[in-house]
């Protein structure tokens, strides 16, 4: 699934975006996630095991984060 950023807090664990859904970020991927901005794409993946991922189709080397729904 596709959808791009709203919001993220200063800290850079919570990400807010378009389609409604907010996440809370792995607490060593927030370095990245810190550095992104309202508009970006952004691709929701669900791994095998129930974790997700989450992937900035707008930045160089697409960054991919760990996170869970809140």
């Amino acid at each position: 699934m596709e959808t791009s950023i709203l919001e993220i807090k200063e800290d850079g664990f919570e990400v807010s975006l378009m389609d409604g859904s907010n996440w809370s970020v792995n607490p060593g991927d927030s370095t990245k996630t810190i550095c992104w901005y309202p508009t970006q794409r952004i691709k929701i993946k669900e791994n095998s095991d129930g974790t997700f991922t989450l992937t900035n189709l707008d930045t160089a080397a697409p960054d991919k984060v760990r996170a869970s729904r809140i």
